[in-house]
């Protein structure tokens, strides 16, 4: 099982159990955790992240796998999925998407997104670690945090490069990043939300085609498996 974490986080996010139950590659997205010095040159980034993984698979020699992506992770776990139905669909066993968007439809809403990660970009460069993840992890998709725990994470997210996350953020920002919630696969497919991250949850229910599975875990907001790693677990058992 290959796991792609969102931003801001490592291979050391996911739950301990997860590789109890299965042979998992938990891959550093560039900018984060061992790839922090991984440089990214191309804005949009889709392509040339996809790339840097399937070349990672290839130094594994790992042909078929099971794709698990969180948040930004699981954009570039769909972005991975859309190439790979398109020149070797054998080779994915299933996709688990957690907290993840598909894409924006709307041109103008496109646009206002890139103005946002624009800023977001900015502050990352100009501010102190601690200014801005204070008021990242403030925003209404980490409602579910409370003071202790949006103070853990600041904490053990300061120590990043701001630049070279700077530049896999504005690189990934979902102005940049193609419509797919009409993709097809030939794998089975499963959404997951917390039931306290409203937004994404609506986006899922929107979002789930005919023979998906859309599983809404209670009492966790928008990271599932750090909220609740049981019930994240328990719905991988069917893969």
């Amino acid at each position: 099982m290959v796991l792609l974490h969102g931003f801001l986080g490592d291979h050391r996010d996911w739950p301990e159990a997860l590789g109890q139950r299965f042979d998992c590659l938990a891959l550093d997205l560039p900018g984060h955790g061992l790839s922090r010095s991984v440089p990214l040159y191309q804005v949009p980034a889709f392509d040339e992240v996809i790339q840097l993984i399937l070349n990672t698979l290839a130094y594994r020699r790992i042909e078929r796998f099971h794709l698990l992506g969180y948040s930004l992770g699981g954009r570039l776990a769909l972005h991975l999925a859309h190439h790979l139905s398109q020149h070797e669909p054998d080779r994915l066993l299933s996709v688990t998407l957690e907290s993840a968007h598909p894409g924006l439809q709307d041109p103008t809403e496109r646009t206002a997104r890139l103005a946002s990660d624009a800023n977001w970009h900015r502050r990352m460069a100009e501010e102190a670690p601690e200014q801005w993840l204070d008021s990242w992890y403030r925003q209404g998709v980490f409602a579910d945090l409370n003071p202790a725990a949006r103070d853990a994470l600041v904490a053990a997210r300061r120590d990043n490069d701001p630049a070279a996350l700077a530049a896999l953020y504005l690189g990934t920002s979902l102005g940049h990043q193609a419509d797919l919630r009409d993709l097809t696969l030939r794998c089975p497919v499963q959404l997951i939300t917390g039931a306290q991250d409203p937004k994404f949850t609506e986006l899922a229910c929107h979002w789930c085609r005919p023979g998906w599975q859309h599983h809404i875990i209670d009492h966790a907001g928008h990271n599932v498996h750090r909220a609740r790693p049981d019930a994240f677990l328990a719905t991988l058992r069917p893969l």
